[in-house]
């Protein structure tokens, strides 16, 4: 069953209306539902907004055909857009068993409710897509609808879920209990179209990254064989010190035969001044999930240890070199990498915890959730059919009309369900003033792709784009994009069509 239609079946689904049209594109109303559900006032447009927001992690077993088992990990980042109502991007990926690199990211919509002081009951649904490892995902298209009970300690919860992971196309069908946790957190944010101005700010907005690092990186004995592999990627730092600094990092295979694999991965980053400010070297250890393109990972689990120098080009740009090693925990996979990054601060420093609110300069952020489809893509056994993916965006301007694109991208549909795409690139923006609600852009996006059998041989592909929008309200906004995809060294070349629902907003 093609993508569409799915949106369509999902669509009406009574008890998650809003949620699953706002994920799933069949229509704008959801979007707008969303933007008044903010209900902001005008007059305080230009004030720092906050919003409450949750970071969940859960663990649970799945159980695939011939009494196979995965343990699935999963992480969610959802916002109270309306009372009891939250959204947000989730991912999920295999931590045990043997299927390392197994892959989904996509959306989380829930409902909420308080149940006395300390128990909170949550039903919700999750729609992504992924594959990979082998694993019998069809064309990759995940739903997880799950019911929840919390406890609450005060500055963190626990509880139970029960859940279903169904892939409609695949042959996975597993229902399954399963553990969380849960930390509160603020989503701190200004209405969007006021970049440049000055706004009372406490803390950092958004997801509170401070710092974006595009990597390129060269593992020698990567994958299957002893072969070195290169790939591609980018890293998110949270500031918790002067020294130290939390990361999020995701990166695929780019080069090196090992199309398809990907890894996730959280860690702790910390650098000291080497005479001055603008020269630092330190330590850096991340721990996470990472296989496929037949890197032996075992059950998922890798971690990375190394030391680093940075060289601070500006108020902005950073340039860094890093040397260590990547190990599976249960799998062959160890080898030493090499990496390089160039860095781009997110805006000033925030402030400290329990500082006063300082006059801040607002950059305009998009968070986007995406449907593409590549009309005629080329598979390694020679054929072309087309795909559909659904995909996660960020967007940061530059300036007026520059912007700075991340992307994550997995297939839906298509027969190719371990097929996903990393992209990052620069993009421009024009809003149409003779007809205030549109704007049109241009974008240039380059990044790493595999799996599914789609022909990305080595994995580096390049994205370029052209799109036109219209706003829905004051916080989100509808767009339909063209484009061709390209295969740098493999024989993907098609054209492709995306329609996009984003969520406008700003922050430092």
């Amino acid at each position: 069953m093609h993508i569409w239609k799915y949106m369509v079946l999902m669509f009406h689904k009574a008890w998650l209306p809003v949620v699953v049209a706002g994920v799933l594109m069949s229509s704008g109303e959801g979007a707008v539902a969303a933007d008044k559900a903010l209900n902001i006032a005008q007059d305080d447009a230009t004030d720092m907004q906050a919003l409450p927001a949750r970071v969940t992690l859960g663990f649970e077993r799945l159980r695939l055909p011939d009494d196979e088992h995965v343990g699935l990990l999963g992480a969610s980042y959802v916002v109270e857009l309306a009372p009891g109502w939250w959204f947000g991007p989730a991912l999920y990926g295999a931590a045990t068993g043997r299927r390392g690199g197994l892959f989904t990211w996509g959306a989380e919509g829930q409902r909420r409710w308080r149940l006395g002081d300390r128990w909170e009951a949550v039903a919700g649904v999750y729609v992504g897509g992924g594959g990979g490892a082998g694993a019998p995902v069809g064309g990759g298209l995940m739903l997880r609808p799950h019911v929840d009970l919390m406890l609450d300690f005060g500055g963190w919860a626990t509880g139970i879920s029960a859940s279903q992971v169904r892939f409609p196309s695949g042959a996975i069908h597993s229902t399954q209990f399963g553990l969380l946790v849960t930390v509160p957190d603020t989503f701190a944010f200004t209405a969007p179209g006021r970049a440049g101005q000055s706004v009372e700010f406490t803390g950092a907005g958004g997801l509170g990254a401070d710092r974006m690092q595009v990597t390129a990186g060269h593992y020698a004995s990567g994958s299957t064989g002893g072969r070195s592999l290169g790939y591609a990627g980018m890293r998110l730092e949270r500031q918790l010190g002067h020294e130290v600094s939390a990361t999020l990092e995701a990166a695929g295979a780019a080069t090196g035969g090992a199309d398809g694999y990907a890894e996730v991965l959280g860690g702790a980053l910390a650098l000291w001044p080497i005479g001055s400010e603008a020269i630092r070297v330190g330590l850096r250890a991340a721990i996470g999930l990472g296989g496929g393109g037949a890197v032996l990972t075992g059950g998922g689990p890798i971690a990375k240890t190394a030391l680093l120098g940075r060289v601070q080009m500006g108020r902005q740009l950073s340039i860094e070199l890093e040397t260590g090693r990547a190990r599976a925990f249960r799998g062959d996979f160890s080898t030493a990498y090499a990496q390089l990054s160039v860095g781009m601060a997110l805006g000033e420093a925030p402030a400290e915890a329990g500082a006063a609110a300082a006059a801040r300069v607002v950059h305009d952020m998009e968070w986007s959730v995406s449907v593409q489809d590549y009309l005629h893509a080329q598979r390694k056994d020679g054929s072309t059919r087309s795909l559909s993916t659904l995909g996660l965006k960020f967007r940061r301007s530059l300036s007026e009309h520059l912007y700075l694109s991340g992307e994550a991208h997995s297939a839906v549909a298509g027969s190719a369900g371990a097929y996903s795409a990393g992209l990052v690139g620069l993009g421009t923006t024009i809003r149409m003033t003779a007809f205030e609600p549109w704007s049109v852009g241009a974008e240039a996006m380059v990044g790493a792709a595999g799996g599914g059998g789609v022909a990305s041989r080595g994995g580096a592909i390049a994205q370029p784009m052209v799109w036109i929008a219209r706003d829905l309200g004051r916080y989100s906004r509808l767009k339909v994009g063209a484009g061709y995809v390209k295969s740098l060294r493999g024989g993907l070349s098609s054209p492709v069509i995306d329609m996009t629902w984003a969520f406008a907003f700003g922050t430092p």
